[in-house]
C-alpha cells in the first residue's frame, strides 16, 4: 500500500504541480521578487512535502479499508484516470 499510495500521489502532484505553481505565482504577484522567491522555496520544500505526506497517509488508510477485488479496480482505475489527466494536460 505504501508504494501504491506514493505512486498515485506523486503522479497527481507531477500532473498538477505546474498549475499549483502558476496559481501561487498569481496570488503572490504583488510581493517583491525576494519575498516571492522565499515563499516559492517554502511552498516547494515544506508545502509539497506536507501535502504529499498527508495525502499518502489518507490514501493508504482508504486503500487498506477496501476488500481485495474492489482494491484492484480502484488502483487500476486511479492510474488510468491519472493517465488520461496527464494526456489531456499534454504531460505525455
Amino acid at each position: 500500500m505504501d508504494s501504491i499510495s506514493v505512486g498515485l500521489v506523486a503522479t497527481l502532484l507531477i500532473i498538477y504541480g505546474g498549475h499549483i505553481n502558476a496559481y501561487f505565482k498569481k496570488i503572490t504577484k504583488s510581493v517583491p521578487f525576494l519575498g516571492r522567491f522565499a515563499l516559492f522555496v517554502v511552498l516547494c520544500s515544506a508545502g509539497y512535502a506536507f501535502m504529499s505526506s498527508q495525502l499518502v497517509k489518507l490514501l493508504k488508510m482508504f486503500l487498506r479499508s477496501q476488500a481485495d477485488l474492489p482494491l484492484i479496480g480502484i488502483v487500476a482505475g486511479a492510474f488510468v484516470v491519472l493517465a488520461f489527466c496527464a494526456r489531456s494536460g499534454k504531460d505525455i
